[in-house]
């Protein structure tokens, strides 16, 4: 929320600096701002234009579908307007010319919006079916694209070749009395559009139904001070163009940034819609959680009693009726031995089968649920059957006739006792294959991402490891040359991992055991020079760690090893670092802290150790408040994983570490 308003404010003080400057251009250069408003609306409807028409094949909004197609037609008009303007030196003609463009591209876009708003009076009209070819689809973008160049091209003959159209500016007099009237009208025009808006906001979005109709006012504003003005140094036409430019920009937002960026809400729209077309027809009983485990039905039974509440499966053509006028819709009732009783709606749509099919049982539902789905379906239909109060809801596989695989989402329950069809189950099927398809491609374009900012971080830190070794080359000094190869070693250690998840196949989570290997081998290729007799000894069981554990532990290894390279064998002896990676011997006991007595091998989810049989670290120094930058690191960073770290001094220096895991980093 805190986000969204400073992203109106940044909205809000930008307009305010871009209206500020083209105040003052206008004060100096009224050709110049007149022209820069108007490219800028003519760049945006073709913006929109490019938009809707690219999206013709999916888009399922024929209001938006109209709007976006139209705006190419209206910029084509104002592009015109722009360039007869008196003093650009173009076209002849004078402010009649370039008024009389602009007056036929309002009446084009006010019409668009009456037509497109028209639209929304019809559900048939306004969204194009699921199951409408792109064929289909393209065809009726071209249709509508036809239409629009028929009347634009008419509009220009009436203008540039016949000159029969109205006048609408005189030199010495100014606007005639069809340019003012026209203004009128078209913004009835406009305002009627908005009405028959607002009458069917429930068609989008509240932003994005805010937007058009903040769109659509700012339009009819500009229009009204169309009407007022005489020269176009006066005040009211700035305004005028003002209100044009805010107006398009409204658009762009409400259809371009909104209506196409986020194409999960359009496509879930219509699901929406049947689902409270549903809810209108029928009785929900909902649990304390908002969930359905009762359906309804009012139904009189005798003239002199009362109404009495019963299951409405006892009127099948209701719930004909009911799952008939539900696009996507399956009303299904099968028995205990699971042979289907009653069935209909879009049976054959979904499954390429007839209801006859099913009704006759020459087909049974099972038999188009894909194999893999079974036995969850069987063991939710088990719950129902132990359960008569439960309300099942399930999402699975079915396999058309054709061999068609579709996503459906199943809502069933057992009938009671007293509904006269005892032990039978009655339920829902409805497609969401398009739904599924939507979240598929939303969750690839999301990985893609991920993997991508992984990616960059991998090659920015690879920068800045290259760049810290270029600077260490500068200085003789070998403590200062030291403390860069531990910086560029900590900075690699880091980027290790950001190549690791790029590369796997898992976008949260990487091969801890993979990892170390490579790890540890840059290690040995950064410090073992002229040394080839210290080997690492590696027993590492294969685990999955997410980044908050991984990048941490990679460190603290990256720390441990270091100190072994350079500390533990004397120039010239030779040795071995072990290191070992298993789960614990007990559960974890979650509580961050070793179990008494145990030490850090035990009450954890993970052990890892790090040795070395080298010359080890006196008694006398204790690794928790050494002062040494590599050891300091290693106690925050355990403490940072909730974690538990012992050093025994056996043949050498074990480190021991104790690791919880919490369950959503861990695979």
């Amino acid at each position: 929320m805190e986000k969204n308003s400073r992203v109106l404010i940044y909205k809000i003080i930008f307009w305010a600096v871009v209206i500020s400057l083209l105040h003052m251009i206008t004060l100096s250069n009224n050709l110049l701002f007149h022209t820069l408003v108007e490219l800028f609306s003519v760049i945006i409807a073709y913006v929109i234009f490019l938009v809707a028409w690219e999206s013709k094949t999916f888009l399922e909004n024929r209001y938006l579908l109209l709007i976006g197609i139209s705006c190419f037609f209206f910029g084509t008009l104002d592009l015109l307007h722009t360039l007869s303007y008196e003093r650009m030196g173009i076209f002849p003609g004078g402010m009649n010319l370039s008024t009389q463009l602009w007056i036929a591209s309002r009446y084009l876009e006010g019409a668009s919006f009456l037509i497109a708003s028209l639209l929304l009076m019809s559900s048939r009209a306004l969204s194009l079916k699921k199951d409408t070819s792109p064929a289909e689809k393209v065809r009726f973008a071209r249709e509508i694209f036809i239409a629009y160049t028929g009347v634009t091209l008419v509009l220009l003959l009436s203008i540039f070749v016949f000159r029969n159209f109205p006048v609408a500016y005189i030199e010495g007099v100014g606007l005639t009395a069809f340019k003012v009237i026209s203004e009128y009208v078209i913004s009835l025009t406009l305002v009627c559009s908005l009405i028959l808006l607002y009458l069917k906001r429930d068609r989008f979005e509240n932003h994005v139904f805010r937007l058009l109709a903040a769109s659509i006012i700012l339009t009819v504003l500009s229009e009204l001070t169309a009407t007022t003005f005489t020269q176009v140094d006066d005040f009211s036409f700035a305004i005028g163009h003002y209100f044009k430019l805010l107006s398009f920009y409204l658009i762009y937002t409400a259809i371009v940034s909104t209506g196409f960026s986020e194409p999960y809400s359009i496509l879930f729209r219509e699901l929406k819609q049947s689902e409270e077309a549903l809810r209108q027809k029928t009785f929900f009983l909902q649990d304390d959680q908002g969930r359905i485990y009762r359906m309804l039905g009012v139904q009189i039974d005798e003239p002199e009693s009362e109404p009495s509440i019963v299951f409405s499966q006892t009127n099948e053509r209701a719930y004909s009726s009911l799952v008939q006028n539900i696009e996507g819709l399956i009303g299904f009732r099968f028995d205990e031995n699971a042979e289907t009783t009653f069935m209909d709606g879009a049976v054959e749509e979904i499954t390429g089968y007839s209801k006859e099919d099913f009704l006759s049982h020459r087909v049974k539902w099972a038999e188009v649920v894909v194999p893999e789905d079974c036995p969850m379906l069987l063991e939710n239909i088990k719950k129902s059957v132990s359960n008569p109060d439960l309300s099942t809801e399930i999402e699975y596989r079915v396999q058309r006739k054709n061999g068609e695989v579709r996503w459906v989402r199943e809502v069933f329950q057992k009938l009671p006792k007293d509904s006269g069809t005892s032990g039978q189950f009655q339920g829902f099927v409805h497609d969401i294959t398009e739904r599924k398809k939507a979240e598929d491609t939303l969750q690839k374009i999301e990985e893609a991402r991920i993997k991508e900012i992984h990616h960059r971080i991998k090659n920015n830190l690879q920068v800045i490891s290259s760049l810290l070794s270029l600077e260490a080359e500068r200085f003789s000094d070998r403590k200062m040359f030291e403390a860069f190869r531990e910086s560029q070693n900590r900075v690699a250690s880091m980027a290790l991992i950001h190549e690791e998840l790029y590369k796997g196949d898992d976008i949260d989570t990487l091969d801890f055991a993979a990892y170390l290997r490579k790890l540890t081998a840059d290690l040995l290729n950064s410090y073992l020079v002229g040394n080839d007799n210290i080997s690492l000894k590696l027993d590492l069981e294969q685990v999955n760690f997410g980044m908050d554990t991984a990048i941490p532990l990679g460190i603290i290894v990256n720390e441990l090893v270091s100190n072994s390279l350079k500390h533990a064998f004397p120039e010239g002896e030779g040795g071995e670092i072990r290191i070992r990676l298993s789960r614990a011997a007990k559960p974890a006991s979650k509580t961050g802290h070793s179990v008494e007595g145990m030490g850090c091998e035990r009450g954890f989810d993970y052990t890892l150790m790090v040795a070395d049989n080298g010359r080890g670290i006196p008694e006398t120094v204790d690794f928790k408040t050494v002062d040494s930058l590599g050891l300091q690191l290693v106690n925050i960073l355990v403490e940072q994983i909730d974690g538990c770290i012992e050093l025994k001094r056996e043949q050498g220096t074990k480190f021991v570490m104790g690791i919880n895991v919490a369950e959503s980093a861990e695979v």
